[in-house]
């Protein structure tokens, strides 16, 4: 149930940035879509290139949303 409500809360923020932290590794990105149990962020590197990072939402630790200006 959690899953689903997470889910939605990130379907709802896309657009926004978002730290996440799995077990493994934290990512840092602004969410561009979210489909079943994938979220799918833009990280964009110090050399000005984006890379899309698929991650999956069942191994999500941790989220927090930046704040808007």
């Amino acid at each position: 149930m959690f899953r689903n409500t997470l889910s939605k809360k990130l379907a709802d923020n896309i657009g926004t940035r978002v730290f996440i932290a799995l077990d493994d590794l934290p990512y840092e990105g602004i969410i561009s879509a979210v489909s079943g149990n994938l979220l799918t962020i833009l990280q964009t590197s110090g050399y000005g290139v984006t890379i899309s990072v698929n991650i999956s939402i069942p191994s999500i630790n941790f989220v927090k949303f930046s704040p808007t200006v």
